[in-house]
C-alpha cells in the first residue's frame, strides 16, 4: 500500500500545504523511524523535490535519489554512537549545512531520524533553530516518542500523527512483545523469571529470523574464500541482529515511557500505543513517578549488560527482579 493511500488526509494537507507554499518550516513526525514514519518523510520529500508536473512522480532522477537518502539538498541525521544518542556536535554541524545556499535553489530539508535520542545539549542547540529558521528550510522530525522531546521543540512544530503501531509492517517478534508487556510489571520473584523467559525466547526467534533472512539474501562470492565468507556473513548478521535488538528495546522503553506519561500527567491523547490504554492505565495505578524513572533506567542498564555480551537469561531476569511491583508498595 501506497503512503498517501494510508494516510490519505496527512497526505492531502501536505499536497496542499505544499502547492499553496505556506508550509510550516518545521514537522514532527510520529511514526516509526523504520517504518511509516521513514516512508512517510521520503514521500514528502519526493514531494518537494520533484521535477515533474504531477508530484510526486516516484521516477525522474530527484525522486529516485530521496529513498537512497542522496538528495543534494536533504540532509539526513540518526543515531550513529554506541549510546544511541544524537550529540550537539551532529546537530550543530546538520544545521551549518542548511544554512548554505541551497545547491538547486529550492528548499533546504533536514531530517532527524529518531529525534527523541538528541541528548539536552543536542536538542537545545535545535531549539535556536526551530525560533529562527532560515529562509526556505524545512526541519522534519521523525519519532515514535514525542513526548520524550522538549516541550519548546513541540510547540515549534507541526505535528503530523501517522499510526503508531505499522500493522501491515511489523516484525514478527512485535506482537509477542507486546503480550509480555501487557503483563508487566512482575509481582514476585517467580513471575519475573517467566518473563525473562518470555523475552529471552522472543530474542532467540530473532537471532534465527535474522540469521535466516541473511542467509536468502547473501551473495556468495566464488572469487573468496570460505573463511572470508563466513566473515563476511557473521558482520552482516551481527549487524542487522543489533539493529533488530535496538528496535525491540525501544519498543520497551517506548510502553514505559507511556506509563511515565500517564503517572505524570494522566494525559492519554499522546500515548504511543493507544490501543492498550486500558492496560496502560491498569498497570500505571501499581507505579509512581519514581518507580517508572527506575524501571527506564534498568531497561537502559540491561540493554547495556546486554552489549558487553553477558548471558541474556541473566540479564533479563536481573532486569526483571528489580522491576517487580508487589501490593505492599503501591
Amino acid at each position: 500500500m501506497q503512503i498517501a493511500d494510508k494516510y490519505p488526509e496527512l497526505w492531502a494537507g501536505i499536497q496542499k500545504s505544499v502547492l499553496e507554499n505556506r508550509l510550516a518550516h518545521a514537522y514532527v513526525i510520529v511514526g516509526s523511524p523504520r517504518g511509516d514514519g521513514l516512508a512517510f518523510t521520503e514521500a514528502f520529500l519526493q514531494l518537494l523535490f520533484c521535477e515533474a508536473e504531477q508530484k510526486p512522480c516516484g521516477i525522474c532522477t530527484s525522486c529516485r535519489l530521496v529513498p537512497e537518502h542522496k538528495s543534494v539538498d536533504a540532509f539526513w541525521l540518526e543515531p550513529q554512537s554506541k549510546s544511541r544518542q544524537i550529540k550537539v556536535a551532529e546537530i550543530r554541524d546538520l544545521l551549518n549545512k542548511i544554512s548554505q545556499t541551497s545547491f538547486k535553489g529550492g528548499w533546504k530539508v533536514a531530517i532527524i531520524l529518531a529525534a527523541d535520542c538528541m541528548n539536552p545539549q543536542a536538542a537545545n542547540a535545535l531549539l535556536k533553530t526551530l525560533e529562527e529558521p532560515p529562509d526556505k528550510t524545512l526541519l522534519l522530525l521523525v519519532t515514535n516518542a514525542p513526548q520524550t522531546l522538549l516541550p519548546t521543540i513541540i510547540s515549534r512544530c507541526q505535528r503530523l500523527v501517522l499510526s503508531t503501531e505499522d500493522s501491515d509492517e511489523q516484525e514478527s517478534w512485535h506482537e509477542p512483545l507486546l503480550n509480555l508487556l501487557r503483563e508487566m510489571p512482575p509481582k514476585n520473584g517467580l513471575d519475573a523469571a517467566r518473563l525473562a523467559s518470555g523475552l529471552k525466547a522472543i530474542l532467540d526467534q530473532v537471532k534465527k529470523e535474522v540469521s535466516t533472512r541473511v542467509t536468502q539474501q547473501f551473495n556468495h562470492n566464488e572469487n573468496l574464500d570460505e573463511s572470508k565468507l563466513k566473515t563476511i556473513f557473521e558482520s552482516r548478521v551481527g549487524a542487522q541482529l543489533k539493529e533488530t535488538q535496538a528496535e525491540l528495546f525501544r519498543v520497551i522503553l517506548d510502553w514505559h515511557r507511556d506509563l511515565l506519561l500517564l503517572v505524570s500527567t494522566h494525559e492519554e491523547k499522546e500515548l504511543i500505543f493507544s490501543r492498550d490504554r486500558e492496560i496502560l492505565l491498569a498497570q500505571a495505578t501499581r507505579h509512581t513517578k519514581g518507580s517508572i524513572l527506575k524501571a527506564l533506567q534498568t531497561i537502559e542498564k540491561m540493554v547495556e549488560r546486554l552489549d558487553r555480551n553477558l548471558p541474556p537469561l541473566q540479564i533479563f531476569d536481573d532486569a526483571f527482579r528489580t522491576l517487580i511491583r508487589p501490593k505492599s508498595e503501591i
